[in-house]
């Protein structure tokens, strides 16, 4: 009874230091620029949320492009009107509980000691910290290996229908969650299964095992396809992004598979953005209107015969990912690592954490595996995890997703370690370091061979820094790249930025019209363009640079109002009706809505002229 008291106080002070660590980290992240700055995807999952809350309900045919999960569990907490605020504090409890799930499991495997060790290992790593105050579903992806791992570890141990629905249901939500997780319910049944046979189970037993599992997961996935058969009559659970992710990587013009866009699209940006540019590109080359689902088969079918073409770099280029996933550097997607520990003291504190983790959690698992057989259902998600990074992104945030094996792997590691200590093994505890020293080697070979260094990207941190009203902090970042890299692109677009906030008109046009010279794809730059054209007296121009920015960004509604502000004062008055009508179509909250109805109010219907069409979709 002594022992188990003083077990569960040591839990809890674990827990206690894994929950202050992220409290601390939130103290810097909220007053910090990236919280301000979103990244791509974060932007998308916010616009999507407030169409679950203020608008359609997430059923625009935009947010078919990723899963919809985590956008319905923001919208669901932007509909109770705090922001985003109880999500951050939401996401630091499912983090909390990722990591008691790795002491549970440990404990399932009869190593407690281990799982307080893991649990620790978990609470002291930076990613996990840093992304539980971003608006990406890292967190919740990171939870769900860790739980399905317990799940399946209890569905192998108790043959009992109703845990297999359970554990079938999960899974589905996991899919709705992030798709590749599909393959997590054929894991789920393999896994359970083959630990039941392993124990004598019989046919029966384990086809109710594999009927529960995929039982419970027919309801959630049923769901999605509910859902995109409402939006796009498309008859399947995965998102309309399969082909487009997929041609991402694999076309002629990116022979190394890298994370990039083609000429097409333009640039590397937000997932809206993507779509628009791929459907445009699809529908120019086929010559006529195509759904979401056909635009998604033509570039699937477009990235598949590219593949057959080249197997042989194709196979080099999926090996090559995963030596860079082995390396210790975080690549960055959507949010930048190094960013991070500029921000949060608590972060620079901590050392990068991925390559001890593997240096410590690979041999783990493989110690746990050697003693115990069930720890097959540790080596799942890592399978799942290598083929996903294999075949799509070898970055921070997909390598992320399988942080807790590892993280589980480590805290057996080091158990194996002290307990060679204790039995004074010498000979043998030095060779296992000498295991974790020569994979700390390879991350380390790995990063220097295959990875380039990662800088901060200024001008995002300048960005954040201006919209959060630390506009001292903005201009010393600007200050600093003016003089170590005065031609950095973007740079125009900060100072027109900064200078029409201070109605610097002429200032403002002149280097924002640098600025869409350079890149003429940038519609925030169009946008603000606009604003600096109507301050100088020539609305005309102004409302081409806001058509402009509106054909770049088809769906963002306030441009679409802006665009009718000016159509109007030019007198152009159905041109001014057809925008205000699409802004209030595509307005994702009740006060972009509100905005467009009273514009619609005040000019009447019969009023205007033959001044052209405006169309919705452009």
């Amino acid at each position: 009874m002594q022992a188990q008291f003083h077990t569960r106080r040591r839990l809890v002070a674990a827990l206690a230091v894994v929950l202050v660590l992220r409290l601390i980290h939130m103290r810097y992240a909220l007053a910090g620029p990236l919280t301000w700055q979103m990244g791509a995807d974060e932007e998308f999952y916010w616009r999507f949320a407030q169409d679950v809350a203020f608008g359609t309900g997430g059923l625009r045919e935009e947010f078919a492009f990723m899963d919809p999960l985590y956008g319905y569990l923001l919208g669901g907490i932007l509909k109770l009107g705090a922001g985003a605020f109880p999500l951050y504090l939401l996401q630091i409890a499912v983090d909390c509980l990722s990591a008691f799930g790795l002491y549970r499991i440990a404990c399932v495997f009869g190593r407690p000691r281990a799982g307080l060790l893991a649990l620790l290992v978990y609470g002291l790593t930076g990613t996990a910290i840093a992304y539980s105050m971003a608006l990406l579903k890292a967190t919740w992806v990171a939870a769900f290996v860790i739980w399905w791992m317990y799940g399946v570890l209890q569905v192998s141990t108790r043959a009992r229908l109703r845990s297999a629905v359970l554990l079938g249901m999960f899974c589905g939500l996991g899919v709705a969650l992030r798709a590749n997780l599909l393959l997590m319910i054929p894991l789920a049944m393999g896994c359970a299964g083959w630990l039941r046979w392993r124990d004598g189970a019989r046919e029966a037993e384990l086809a109710r095992l594999c009927g529960g599992v995929a039982l419970g997961a027919a309801l959630p996935i049923l769901l999605l396809v509910a859902r995109n058969v409402a939006i796009s009559e498309k008859w399947s659970p995965m998102p309309n992004n399969g082909g487009i992710v997929l041609h991402q990587i694999y076309n002629a013009g990116n022979p190394e598979a890298r994370a990039s866009v083609p000429g097409f699209v333009g640039r590397y940006t937000a997932p809206g953005e993507i779509w628009e540019g791929y459907r445009r590109e699809a529908e120019r080359r086929l010559g006529r209107a195509l759904s979401p689902q056909a635009v998604d088969a033509y570039w699937r079918a477009e990235a598949l015969a590219h593949l057959r073409a080249h197997p042989l770099q194709s196979a080099g280029n999926a090996l090559r990912k995963l030596r860079e996933a082995s390396a210790y550097p975080e690549v960055p997607n959507t949010r930048n690592y190094v960013d991070e520990r500029i921000v949060s003291p608590l972060l620079a504190a901590l050392p990068l954490p991925f390559g001890w983790l593997f240096a410590l959690g690979l041999p783990g698992i493989a110690l746990l595996l050697w003693r115990d057989r069930r720890a097959v259902v540790v080596l799942a998600p890592l399978a799942m995890g290598a083929l996903t990074l294999a075949v799509f992104f070898a970055e921070d945030r997909f390598r992320f997703s399988v942080i807790g094996p590892f993280a589980l792997g480590a805290g057996i590691w080091l158990d194996a370690l002290l307990r060679l200590s204790e039995q004074r093994r010498w000979r043998a505890m030095a060779a296992a370091m000498g295991i974790s020293a020569l994979l700390a080697l390879w991350s380390v070979s790995q990063a220097r061979l295959l990875l380039p260094a990662f800088p901060s990207d200024a001008q995002r941190l300048a960005w954040g820094y201006l919209k959060s009203g630390q506009d001292s902090r903005a201009m010393q970042v600007l200050e600093e790249l003016e003089q170590t890299a005065p031609l950095t692109p973007g740079l125009d677009e900060l100072r027109g930025y900064l200078a029409l906030r201070d109605a610097r008109w002429q200032d403002a046009v002149t280097s924002l019209e640098r600025t869409v010279a350079e890149r003429p794809d940038l519609h925030g730059a169009w946008h603000n363009l606009g604003l600096a054209l109507e301050g100088v007296g020539r609305p005309a121009d102004a409302f081409a640079a806001e058509l402009r920015a509106v054909a770049l960004a088809p769906r963002q509604a306030d441009y679409r109002l802006r665009a009718g502000d000016l159509a109007a004062a030019l007198a152009r008055l159905s041109q001014a009706r057809a925008l205000w009508a699409c802004a209030a179509a595509l307005a994702v909250n009740d006060e972009q809505r509100r905005e467009a109805d009273s514009r619609l109010a005040a000019i009447p219907e019969s009023s205007g002229d033959a001044s052209g069409h405006i169309s919705c979709r452009t």
